[in-house]
């Protein structure tokens, strides 16, 4: 954790052994935290998410929430239309606040993860996001935070992993929220797999899904049937006039259907893990509808539903031996 004062110094745990008393300065460190988010939020916050952002029970939120109020006397309370009661403070009530160097390292960090794999579209967002925090910082506090950035930089890092380069350029990916977030169809050229020439299409954009590589959610126009459309497969693509007529559409939901981005019907599958691997299984969410139950004999059944089981197989064989498919028609 790097602290950063008002004045501008940096506290860097690089430079300085930690100490017991260190602790002492957590509350003040939450408060902090607490005040930016509520600035930061357009609705403001409940006492759940409040204590969700800051990983402590709803008793400690209230605590820090009754400080703040003390503290700002403009933190303001509104009930929202499901009657859940929602906090926001002014940010004009706020000081300037530095950006903390480690955010800054992190972003910019992602930000070169995402160009190795080719998704340069989102890196530049991250790139401008990190430059907007650099903007805030009054130089002093930029000059002195700059050798920790770099240091961060260069300490952490991504286990390379073998997969294919996303090919997703920043036009394309600002003409599709331009898009989505427009209700507008659009009209492209499509490749499907295995084959050499393109299809023109008219589609209702609902989402991209960020996998191995980048899916575009749609249906085709005066269908309901929704469907994927690998990104790097579009080319030509305009953003019609034409206002669309959305659909109810879920998209967490719809991931979650399936293991990895391949739709399917989902099916019942049971794991088991040995023993020797129920600790590491143990950590792993294989999918959000998972159950996890341990064995008397040290081994470990994970339960879930789900669609996808060419990508499950293929994840499961790197567990080897370790993992028995119990129900599931599971391909190996």
């Amino acid at each position: 954790m790097l602290i950063t004062v008002k004045d501008g110094m940096n506290l860097s745990p690089s430079r300085r052994a930690p100490s017991a008393g260190a602790v002492r300065y957590e509350p003040g460190t939450r408060l902090v935290r607490l005040a930016v988010r509520l600035a930061g939020s357009r609705m403001g916050l409940s006492l759940e998410e409040m204590a969700a952002e800051l990983k402590v029970g709803r008793r400690t939120a209230e605590r820090l929430r009754d400080r703040l109020e003390e503290m700002f006397p403009q933190l303001a309370y509104t009930d929202d239309e499901n009657r859940v009661r929602r906090w926001r403070l002014p940010r004009e009530t706020l000081p300037a606040l530095p950006a903390q160097p480690g955010a800054i390292a992190t972003i910019e960090t992602l930000a070169r993860e995402l160009a190795a794999k080719g998704d340069d579209a989102r890196a530049a967002d991250l790139r401008d996001a990190a430059a907007t925090l650099r903007a805030m910082m009054t130089p002093v506090a930029l000059r002195r935070s700059e050798p920790d950035i770099e240091a961060l930089m260069q300490a952490e890092g991504t286990a390379a992993s073998p997969g294919p380069r996303l090919k997703l350029d920043r036009g394309t990916l600002t003409d599709l929220r331009t898009a989505i977030l427009g209700m507008h169809a659009i009209e492209l050229k499509y490749r499907p797999a295995g084959e050499t020439r393109t299809s023109i299409y008219i589609l209702c954009p609902y989402g991209i899904l960020y996998g191995r590589r980048a899916y575009l959610v749609a249906r085709k126009s005066g269908s309901p049937d929704m469907r994927l459309w690998r990104i790097d497969r579009i080319s030509d693509l305009l953003v019609l006039p034409e206002c669309l007529r959305r659909h109810e559409f879920d998209l967490a939901a719809y991931a979650a259907q399936s293991f990895g981005v391949f739709q399917e019907p989902p099916r019942d599958v049971v794991l088991r893990f040995s023993a020797d691997a129920a600790e590491d299984a143990a950590a792993w969410v294989f999918h959000p509808s998972q159950q996890v139950e341990p064995q008397a004999d040290g081994s470990l059944l994970v339960r879930l539903r789900c669609g996808g089981m060419r990508e499950l197989g293929w994840h499961l064989h790197t567990w080897g031996d370790a993992v028995e498919v119990l129900a599931g028609d599971v391909p190996r």
